[in-house]
């Protein structure tokens, strides 16, 4: 800057701050004044729809209560089935292995290599026939 203009140059630029201090200013509160008024505007509408809401929540029809399912008295307490034999249905003991009445296994042998024999009846699984074979002639 010059001594002869730096006055002049001086006072340009602080007019120029000036200015854009202004128009700053202008614009910060006209985007303030806008949005302010969008905020109240969403404010408001947010509040009408909750009061409708809440209206319609409040004087709304009830729905009608689903029936109770109505709790029927237990009768007399019954005793749990007793196990029966496979063969004759007559009731058995749970720890008893055959059957007193007609003398049918109550329960299986589960190894495989064991012929199943039964009160003088034979096993007409076809694996154990020729043990079947090997006990008749034993007898």
């Amino acid at each position: 800057m010059t001594t002869e203009n730096g006055n002049g140059e001086l006072k340009q630029l602080l007019e120029i701050k000036r200015t854009y201090r202004r128009d700053l200013t202008s614009f910060e509160e006209e985007l303030t004044a806008k949005y302010e008024r969008e905020l109240a505007d969403g404010k408001k509408r947010l509040k009408e729809q909750y009061l409708e809401n809440v209206v319609d929540a409040v004087f709304a029809e009830r729905a009608p209560a689903p029936p109770k399912p109505e709790v029927a008295m237990p009768s007399a307490p019954t005793e749990p089935e007793s196990p029966k034999c496979l063969e004759c249905d007559s009731p058995v003991d749970p720890t008893d292995k055959f059957c007193a009445k007609c003398a049918a296994p109550l329960k299986e042998d589960v190894r495989n290599d064991a012929p199943v024999v039964s009160a003088g009846r034979r096993d007409s699984r076809p694996e154990h026939e020729a043990d079947s074979r090997k006990i008749a002639r034993m007898r």
